[in-house]
């Protein structure tokens, strides 16, 4: 028994120095949608002309994402995971830092600098996850990443209803989404998740009312420059993340699995 014991302890531990990934890509999606909607209640705040409203969302959406960072800090394991985590960290300090800074309320405009870091330090984060090959897979990635970048889409369209350039006039186009590219490409995820998920009734569900709530904004999206409207984008964009969300904890039959989050 002695023994057996020592064999199973030394196997572990062979498992551990190998760097079995512990990392799981959940975790590393619900950052990358806590980013995404940092952004969006950043540029929403400037639209709004500095509502305490969208503040209040703004500090929900970035306590979100440091409970996801903390959540991956706590699972790295091996050395890749270890020093992916500490690039992330570093540049969610600053995205924080600069996402905390609009000055809109103060001076009654938003700082192009403080665009400029908001807008390009998201690109840097996703070119880091995406050169990350391992983690842990689970039932729902292809969920987190569609409502990662539905989120995407929605904040690149506030954006530019914050301002119509962009930014583009001190160098934040980096990473710039065209929406006739994009539009069809999140129809694409979604078309996919829906074959996916065919046999789960609550996401059938789910889907489906996303599917409902995207042909309200999708024109606009396409003709933003005919038909600006950012609060109703921002506003169904909230909505169909949320009903994500509440469709995957009715799916997950994985104990303390991450969600992608409560939208206020």
């Amino acid at each position: 028994m002695e023994m057996r014991v020592l064999v199973i302890f030394g196997a572990l531990l062979s498992l551990s120095s190998n760097g079995v990934a512990s990392i799981h890509t959940a975790d590393l999606g619900e950052l990358e949608l806590a980013v995404w909607q940092v952004r969006s209640d950043f540029h929403m705040l400037t639209v709004m002309k500095g509502d305490q409203i969208y503040d209040s969302s703004l500090e929900d959406s970035i306590a979100r994402g440091r409970k996801a960072l903390s959540r991956l800090e706590r699972g790295a394991e091996n050395g890749e995971e270890q020093q992916l985590i500490t690039k992330l960290r570093g540049e969610w300090t600053n995205f924080e830092e600069a996402a905390s800074s609009n000055t809109i309320v103060e001076h009654g405009y938003t700082d192009a600098y403080t665009i400029l870091d908001v807008n390009e330090i998201p690109i840097v984060m996703l070119e880091q996850k995406a050169a990350f090959e391992g983690g842990v897979g689970g039932n729902f990635d292809d969920i987190y990443g569609l409502a990662a970048f539905l989120q995407r889409l929605s904040s690149e369209y506030l954006n530019l209803a914050a301002d119509p350039t962009g930014g583009a006039a001190i160098g934040t186009d980096e990473g710039r989404l065209d929406f006739k590219e994009a539009v069809p490409q999140f129809e694409s995820m979604l078309a996919a998740a829906k074959e996916r998920h065919a046999g789960d009734e609550a996401m059938v569900r789910a889907l489906e009312s996303v599917s409902l709530k995207w042909g309200f904004v999708r024109q606009s999206m396409i003709n933003f420059s005919e038909n600006a409207v950012p609060y109703l984008v921002y506003r169904y964009t909230s909505q169909m993340v949320d009903t994500l969300d509440q469709a995957t904890k009715l799916a997950s039959t994985e104990v303390e699995k991450p969600t992608l989050g409560p939208v206020d």
